[in-house]
């Protein structure tokens, strides 16, 4: 089991138990001013991010029973019987009942679905099938419902809270029917959406992150419940199906399982004893409270939800083969069909402005020999200063200044050993300008905590690295790390990768590791 210090965006302290080691790692992105932590809300069972952080999907008013209770018609397992209606004139037809369908989402669609396109969607799928009920049939909810529902109920599983999907009461009547359809549809494609990108959208915790997501359409999530039998396994194929994902679930599980029943007579009387001491205060209390974790669990398992949250940030294919950078463990890891093949130490941003943002992209090509466009923000607040004081200043650290063609200033550093981005440049374009490098900084490297750079992730042994990248691009072109160094000296040379690989950089405060 490894503890560090924990900090950051969303990070939280961790202490972990003994048969399935969590790493919690210290932060290199500590205290960044454009972050915004997020309201959340403390449970018995964890936490539980509030429902006003909702993603813009619209909220859900008058939606009947919360989950976790139990809605008129239920029975003490929370499914709902299917026969629980009338019979009779009283009993709803099955034209009848399409028809109040059509009419109710006339009336209810605005406040079950705030964007426009989704109503749209929502309408689109109830004609398309003639306004056919997918959830209940004239005496109550089917057997996809109940199963939904229960589905529902257990997604504190994954860290989500259960009342942001709330549950309809069924009745038998058909406008209550019809009403009761259209808010369960409305808390999947809800919990869809949560469950796809995130409960809490990245842009609310920072300006440093962003993934391309895709949102799954509302019409896009009905379909898939309604083209099998069962909805289990298409509501659940909208979590994160990595295996680290799944392993903090499992971990999750553990952390909030009961502790073992004390044994022993010692322990027997002092529980004895404190509910003698409390039982005057025992007498008015009309409901047993369930039991706190231990608060040195507590916030493992806040840990854990917030990383689970961002796990949902990313893309759910990380490809075959992929690279994984986690900032806060100044780690860097390449993975071949969900196994590592290769990692190494790196040095990362310093904390705030220029801390190392998350992100995906595709690494397309390897630089060696790279020139060293210094970036504007450096001359701005770094180098123009310096040369204010001391003219001779760049001169001496090999850096070289001109004009570019609109007139602004340009600071770049010619190849060489001396060069700060050392030999070899790792290129995966992206809207923040960062990359992977070498530098000639290599001490640093034997620091417990590495944030250093500007943003960009230097890398211990890059000629390594790029060898087993090119081994997994190219195998056929036959690259070492012998053929690389031979390519050093004066000139820059491009390697295009002919499989580009994909790039994730995460920050996981909390994960499991390869014990």
């Amino acid at each position: 089991m490894q503890m560090r210090r924990t900090l950051g965006v969303l990070a939280l302290s961790t202490a972990l138990g003994a048969c399935l080691s969590i790493c919690v790692s210290s932060t290199a992105n500590a205290g960044e001013p454009q972050s915004i932590a997020p309201q959340e809300t403390l449970t018995p069972r964890g936490l539980m991010f509030s429902l006003q952080l909702a993603q813009s999907d619209g909220a859900q008013p008058g939606m009947g029973s919360q989950a976790g209770t139990s809605p008129a018609g239920t029975d003490r397992t929370g499914s709902v019987p299917s026969g629980t209606g009338q019979t009779g004139a009283g009993q709803a037809a099955p034209d009848a009942l399409n028809s109040r369908i059509k009419e109710t989402l006339a009336r209810k669609l605005p406040s079950l679905f705030a964007r426009e396109q989704d109503r749209t969607a929502v309408s689109a799928f109830y004609e398309r099938r003639n306004y056919a009920p997918l959830w209940v049939t004239p005496t109550g909810a089917n057997p996809r419902a109940n199963e939904a529902i229960g589905f529902l109920r257990g997604v504190a599983a994954d860290g989500l809270d259960p009342a942001d999907y709330p549950i309809p009461a069924f009745g038998a009547d058909e406008d209550k029917l019809a009403e009761a359809e259209l808010m369960l549809s409305a808390s999947v494609v809800r919990f869809a959406r949560h469950a796809s990108t995130g409960r809490v959208a990245f842009s609310r915790v920072s300006g440093a992150i962003f993934f391309d997501q895709r949102i799954p359409e509302a019409d896009e999530i009905l379909n898939k419940l309604s083209a099998g039998d069962s909805p289990v396994a298409a509501l659940d194929a909208f979590h994160p199906q990595a295996a680290e994902y799944k392993a903090l679930k499992k971990q999750l599980a553990a952390l909030r399982a009961p502790a073992p029943a004390t044994q022993g007579k010692d322990q027997e009387k002092e529980s004895s004893s404190a509910a003698k001491k409390t039982k005057s205060s025992k007498k008015t209390s009309k409901a047993k409270e369930p039991p706190s974790p231990p608060q040195s669990s507590q916030s493992t398992i806040d840990s854990v939800i917030a990383n689970m949250e961002r796990w949902r940030w990313m893309p759910r294919d990380l490809g075959a083969n992929h690279v994984l950078v986690n900032i806060p463990n100044y780690t860097l890891s390449v993975r071949h069909d969900g196994q590592e093949v290769w990692s190494t130490k790196i040095v990362v941003g310093k904390p705030g402005e220029q801390a190392t943002p998350l992100i995906s992209a595709a690494m397309k090509s390897i630089t060696v020999n790279p020139t060293w466009n210094v970036p504007p923000s450096i001359i701005r607040n770094e180098y123009l200063p310096a040369l204010s004081r001391d003219p001779g200043a760049l001169a001496r650290i090999g850096l070289k200044m001109g004009r570019n063609k609109d007139g602004s200033i340009r600071v770049y550093q010619p190849p060489g050993e001396k060069n700060a981005l050392g030999r070899i440049r790792f290129n995966f374009p992206n809207r923040f300008l960062v990359y992977h490098h070498d530098t000639p900084n290599k001490h640093l490297f034997a620091k417990a905590e590495r944030a250093f750079s500007h943003g960009c992730m230097r890398v211990q042994n890059p000629d390594q690295y790029a060898e087993t990248l090119l081994r997994l691009s190219q195998p056929e072109d036959n690259f070492t790390s012998a053929r690389l160094r031979s390519y050093f000296g004066e000139n820059e040379r491009n390697i295009a990768l002919k499989r580009p690989l994909q790039v994730h950089l995460s920050y996981q405060t909390a994960f499991i590791d390869a014990s």
